[in-house]
């Protein structure tokens, strides 16, 4: 299979909550992560529809205290969850992003 993505993902779990464009909000925990968006579980979550924006709050992130958001745009749903793409974020989303992924290499 070939690799697709723009942005190497690492495994990485921490709690997230989901919040949908109705109101509803779902807790989940992320599978994986990257510069360009992350991969969440969706066992007891809403699915989503594609290409439906979400606001992913994170919940736990060690060495930072606070929730931190930012938008994703639903790509795809697969029988185990939900893979979204960051979109609408600005240069702070990404250094924040990268020094959590730096510190958790």
């Amino acid at each position: 299979m070939i690799e697709k993505r723009k942005h190497r993902r690492r495994l990485v779990q921490l709690e997230v909550e989901l919040a949908y464009p109705g109101g509803a909000i779902s807790r989940t925990k992320t599978h994986d992560l990257s510069i360009g968006g992350l991969f969440v579980d969706a066992a007891g979550v809403e699915p989503p529809v594609v290409d439906t924006v979400l606001t992913v709050s994170f919940l736990s992130l060690p060495q930072h205290s606070g929730i931190y958001s930012i938008k994703a745009r639903v790509q795809r749903l697969t029988g185990n969850g939900i893979a979204m793409t960051f979109i609408d974020f600005g240069l702070d989303d990404l250094q924040f992003i990268d020094a959590f992924l730096s510190s958790v290499s």
